[in-house]
């Protein structure tokens, strides 16, 4: 069970009330009641906020453009103390670090990594929630990520992209998207997210300031520390790792997470694990899945951060007491 601030719920109402829907109609099998949505204390489920959401979905022929016009109500205001941190960095570059860092107290639902390919960064965006809902999500997201950087950069003409796999909706009018992100917008990418942060990286932003930033992330760490002690450990390190990658090291999940790589280990410990079983319960799940493909052995072994085909062999065999050859025959068998 995971918990966020009832404030996206209050921003979701909001819209749909101003495009003419019920408030009850919003609220409906989400288990909020209009006393607990004027709380701004609250805390709400996470499986809260994707009902109000898919309520709102299921009020329009165009999940797309619902989830541009959403995405544009989300400032930096809306994200409370990670809002002024964001602001207070030195540079692009420290903000969407700082960002990714503490994705946890933002509304997001979609998975966001950092990507580096030929001399461009991109933002890249993808999420795991099925049909027109998870649609919605992720355009909302994308444009809340968006509507972010455009008010860090405190102006328009940013040489960024926002790109989507999708194409474009019959009728959809971008121009005014266009002009609140001060962006362009391209459908029928090769992928969902931004294209040309590059050369924004590490221009000083506006109104940085390092005692405010070093303040504000002080803040955000306890924020987050009490958040995550609502997740089990050894779960919460699993996501981290996936969303790291499978190179990063406990010292790397450790300080994602805002804690020391004693206190991680103590805390999974506790729950009767350990950092290599977690890493081991990920890299081999994963790698189960990549053996159903026709892919090299050492192929695998460099996509899980092992040395090579034979060093990967001997941990798979070591974990699940089968070579990955003979996993692949067997599986192939019962397929």
């Amino acid at each position: 069970m995971t918990f966020r601030s009832i404030t996206s719920v209050q921003i979701i109402v909001a819209h749909g009330i101003e495009l003419g829907i019920d408030e009850n109609v919003l609220l409906q099998g989400s288990g909020l009641t209009s006393a607990q949505l004027a709380d701004h204390e609250r805390l709400i489920e996470d499986k809260q906020e994707l009902q109000v959401l898919n309520n709102l979905m299921l009020t329009t022929q165009c999940p797309v453009k619902v989830g541009m016009e959403l995405g544009c109500r989300y400032h930096l205001t809306s994200y409370g103390i990670m809002g002024y941190a964001l602001l207070a960095s030195s540079t692009a570059r420290k903000a969407i670090e700082f960002g990714l860092r503490y994705l946890d107290l933002t509304y997001v639902f979609s998975q966001i990594t950092l990507t580096e390919l030929n001399d461009d960064l991109s933002l890249r965006f993808s999420c795991d929630i099925a049909g027109k809902l998870g649609e919605l999500v992720l355009v909302r997201d994308m444009l809340g990520a968006a509507m972010i950087q455009r008010e860090v950069f405190e102006r328009n003409g940013l040489p960024i992209k926002l790109q989507f796999m999708s194409p474009q909706p019959v009728g959809l009018c971008l121009a005014d998207i266009k002009q609140k992100l001060g962006a362009e917008i391209q459908f029928n990418a090769n992928y969902n997210g931004f294209s040309g942060l590059a050369p924004l990286l590490d221009l000083p932003l506006v109104k940085a300031n390092e005692a405010t930033a070093r303040l504000c992330e002080a803040q955000c760490s306890q924020l987050l520390q009490q958040k995550q002690n609502w997740k089990p450990i050894a779960k919460l390190v699993k996501d981290t790792l996936v969303h790291l990658g499978l190179t990063a090291s406990m010292e790397d999940i450790a300080q994602h997470l805002a804690r020391t790589t004693r206190t991680l280990h103590r805390q999974l410990k506790l729950e009767q694990t350990s950092w290599r079983q977690v890493r081991d319960d990920v890299r081999f799940g994963i790698a189960e899945e990549l053996l159903l493909k026709p892919m090299q052995l050492d192929e695998i072994a460099e996509r899980l951060g092992f040395s090579d085909g034979a060093n990967f062999s001997h941990s798979f065999k070591r974990c699940k007491n089968i070579t990955p050859s003979q996993y692949r025959k067997q599986a192939t068998k019962q397929r």
